[in-house]
């Protein structure tokens, strides 16, 4: 509220009492600056800064100060100051509380109508109470108050005016972009879902769909969101079903697959086993021989003999394992002389072959040993050789009486030049 300006003529002083003229005071003659002055200076100036922290003091400390100053009877001085601080900081102050109703405004559609009704009431009022005689008392004090301080009423209806206006058509603004921007995705958010049901992707399709439902706001849009989902749910259900019977079809052909291939193998391993009956009738006699044979050669202990007939017979049977001629009587009798025979025969085939290794190295030590004695000799015989030359002179003449293999040769050569080797 904007305060009244205090009258412009100081009120009459009451009639002085008969008798002498009281002495005039020095305040009255030498005024000063009221002290609070230069402060409510400084807070409105501050107020345009900070806003209501520094715009209420100053509004409050104005009311005070101004009222002294209009009482002091010309003692203070610096009205214009103080007037101007205490105008100041009511403007800071209305700016701000305009700034943030129209924030408020902008973000809420009947708090800005709120705003812009109050400033159609305030001029109503104050309209009606200039013009209507015998106004009513609130329409008659708004209409006085606008009289007295129209710097501060007036701009304080027209902020409310254009702050409710324009947060008002900022709120239908913002509303009109969500409205088309929710448009865009639930239109994207459709189109996203058909091309995932077409694709057969029921859980993205779906996910899709519950993004249009949040996003659409049109009840067309929300209706053919729902046939989409329940398009959804049918075509699941179907290409659940066509799934089964694929699968059904396929574990159907794949028993068929099996039961040809296990016919198959039966029919081959029943030719397998006619085959393997006919080849055994055929080789059993041979095999028969060659048991005979090594079972006669391990009595004779000839046993490499043995082991060589023992494992062409044992060749032969392998052919005929995991067949039913490997169960027969005669196959199985074949088996066990095989079985029997073959513990004898291995170790005479290894007592043999520790007997030949015991003969080769007894037959490496003779050789060794005569080897050793030859060498013997000829180193014997190369010294007798070499004991029986004749010494050889410097001068080319063989000494007719010494021989390389002496000890010492003193006196041999001493006609000759002396001893320079032997005779070669």
């Amino acid at each position: 509220m904007a305060d009244q300006d205090p009258p412009s003529t100081p009120p009459e002083p009451p009639a002085a009492p008969p008798g002498p003229s009281p002495v005039p005071s020095l305040e009255g003659l030498f005024p000063r600056p009221h002290p609070s002055s230069e402060t409510l200076f400084l807070l409105g100036v501050a107020a345009i800064v900070l806003g209501p922290f520094a715009g209420v003091p100053a509004i409050l400390l104005g009311r005070l100060v101004l009222r002294e100053i209009a009482r002091s009877e010309g003692r203070y001085t610096g009205e214009a100051r103080a007037r101007l601080g205490f105008r100041l900081g009511w403007a800071g102050t209305q700016v701000y509380t305009l700034l943030l109703l129209y924030v408020i405004g902008a973000a809420s559609g009947p708090v800005a109508l709120a705003v812009l009704g109050a400033g159609v009431v305030a001029g109503l009022a104050i309209a009606i109470g200039d013009s209507v005689a015998g106004a009513p008392r609130p329409f008659a004090a708004a209409a006085r108050a606008s009289r007295q301080a129209p710097w501060g009423i007036y701009p304080a209806i027209a902020g409310l005016l254009g702050v409710g206006l324009a947060g008002f058509l900022t709120k239908q603004s913002a509303d009109e972009r969500a409205r088309v921007e929710a448009l865009a995705a639930c239109q994207e958010a459709r189109r996203s879902a058909g091309e995932a049901l077409e694709a057969a992707s029921f859980d993205l399709a779906r996910s899709h769909l519950r993004e249009a439902r949040t996003t659409c706001v049109e009840g067309a849009a929300l209706q053919e969101a729902a046939r989409t989902e329940a398009d959804v749910d049918a075509r699941e259900r179907e290409a659940i079903q066509q799934r089964a019977e694929e699968e059904a079809a396929r574990k159907a052909r794949e028993r068929v697959e099996e039961e040809r291939e296990r016919a198959e193998e039966e029919r081959r391993q029943a030719e397998r086993e006619r085959a393997a009956a006919v080849r055994f009738k055929d080789v059993a006699p041979a095999i028969a021989r060659q048991v005979q044979v090594a079972s006669a050669r391990a009595t004779q202990r000839r046993w490499d003999d043995a082991q060589a007939a023992l494992s062409q017979a044992e060749l032969a049977l392998d052919e005929f394992r995991g067949t039913d001629v490997q169960r027969s009587e005669r196959c199985a009798a074949l088996l066990a002389q095989v079985v029997r025979l073959r513990p004898d025969v291995d170790a005479g085939v290894e007592q043999t072959r520790r007997r030949r290794e015991e003969e080769e190295r007894r037959r490496q030590e003779l050789k060794a040993a005569a080897e050793e004695r030859l060498q013997l000799m000829k180193e014997a015989a190369e010294e007798r050789r070499q004991a029986s030359l004749r010494v050889q002179c410097c001068d080319g003449t063989l000494s007719p009486s010494c021989l390389c293999g002496r000890p010492s040769y003193r006196g041999c050569c001493s006609h000759h030049g002396g001893v320079c080797g032997c005779q070669d």
